[in-house]
């Protein structure tokens, strides 16, 4: 009975064996094609970065991308590898590859912009990026958010596609133009490591028909553009200071109608901080995408004058030409008592202003071309 016992276990051991040592079912693919996945790999970690053996003959064949995709494994051959110079393709899974009868170690790989991607031959692939071109070896996406504008206007500035083998856009010939970041990259060129920013430019400040692309981080400076003569608008939250400011609305070019405002109340210099309050606690063209405002503090300063009469009215009729809005701005000022002579005669007070006037802008949601408008001014004191 001892002895049927050991033979029953020696027995069951042996099928265990068996079975450890059998291969795991490979995945069915494409005219007589099984795939084994032996590995998966992060996307695009410099680790996994390889770039092809321009001697080899093998090619990149189609790979099923995801369960609904009609493409097939080894459907067809997509690329030969020998056309794929200055390419960095990064390794995605690793599998074993059988087909008549024979096997062989094949990655699926795909370049940053998946432009080239499917099944090659590990062979076929040299670990490293590639020597060839310019290759980002590094991205950094978090807390990139940022404004910069040209170091040299009239120097060449050009926004590059990502292998940077196609000028997007000269900077240069958008002397209004603000670039906004959302990426640092790390270029690799001729062994030379550079920084790169990826950018959303937009030609007037404003415009939604910008481009996007790769700048040298060496060209650009950080912040808005000043060139005011050639911008229709800039956001209130870019400003720096008062001084920067008051040179938008004294240089802008649709700041007309703020400059002729200003000038009502020749003793009340304009306040950046107060022009905010105005324009997030007293007007609705800062209001967030649902149409609900967004108030700020009204710390340092007190004392504070709201028109609303006159916003009303210049709301009522802002297809109006500057010189009816300025007319119809004096008298009802006159009308509330603020005359000529009570503005000369004031002192103490800031002025808060936010004059957009018919600018061609867009909306918020859709990106549709749109009018912008949005007036009001306050005046207030400085909280000592």
């Amino acid at each position: 009975m001892k002895n049927m016992i050991k033979l029953v276990g020696v027995l069951a051991a042996f099928v265990g064996l068996l079975f450890i040592a059998s291969p795991q079912p490979a995945q069915a693919a494409h005219n007589g094609y099984r795939i084994k996945v032996l590995n998966t790999y992060s996307n695009d970690l410099p680790q996994n970065a390889y770039h092809t053996n321009l001697k080899s003959k093998a090619s990149i064949w189609t790979a099923k991308r995801y369960p609904s995709d009609k493409q097939k494994d080894f459907q067809k051959r997509l690329y030969r590898v020998s056309k794929l110079k200055g390419v960095t393709l990064f390794i995605q899974k690793k599998a074993r590859v059988y087909h008549k009868l024979k096997s062989a170690i094949y990655y699926y790989v795909a370049d940053r912009n998946n432009g080239y991607q499917g099944w090659v031959r590990s062979s076929a692939l040299i670990k490293g990026f590639s020597p060839y071109g310019y290759q980002i070896i590094k991205e950094k996406w978090g807390n990139q958010s940022a404004t910069f504008h040209a170091k040299n206007p009239k120097q060449n500035i050009y926004i590059w596609n990502w292998r940077h083998t196609k000028k997007r856009a000269n900077v240069k010939n958008y002397p209004g133009a603000n670039m906004y970041r959302s990426e640092t990259v790390t270029m690799l060129h001729n062994k030379k490591q550079s920084t790169y920013y990826y950018v959303n430019m937009r030609p007037d400040g404003n415009s939604t028909k910008g481009t996007s692309g790769y700048v040298a981080a060496s060209q650009v400076a950080a912040g808005h553009n000043t060139n005011y003569p050639e911008i229709e608008y800039t956001s209130i939250n870019q400003f720096t200071d008062s001084a920067d400011y008051n040179n938008y609305i004294q240089r802008g070019k649709k700041q007309k109608l703020a400059r002729k405002i200003v000038k009502l109340f020749p003793n009340s210099s304009i306040d950046l901080g107060l022009s905010k309050i105005a324009a997030y606690n007293y007007d609705t063209f800062n209001n967030d995408v649902d149409g609900d405002p967004n108030p700020i503090s009204k710390k340092g300063y007190t004392d504070i004058k709201a028109f609303t009469t006159i916003q009303k009215w210049l709301y009522a009729h802002e297809k109006a030409s500057n010189a009816t809005k300025l007319a119809g701005i004096k008298q009802l000022l006159d009308k509330e008592g603020y005359t000529a002579s009570k503005r000369a005669s004031m002192s103490g007070y800031k002025l808060g202003i936010q004059i957009v006037n018919n600018i061609s802008g867009y909306q918020e949601e859709s990106g549709d071309a749109t009018r912008w408008n949005g007036y009001v001014f306050i005046l207030g004191r400085v909280d000592n």
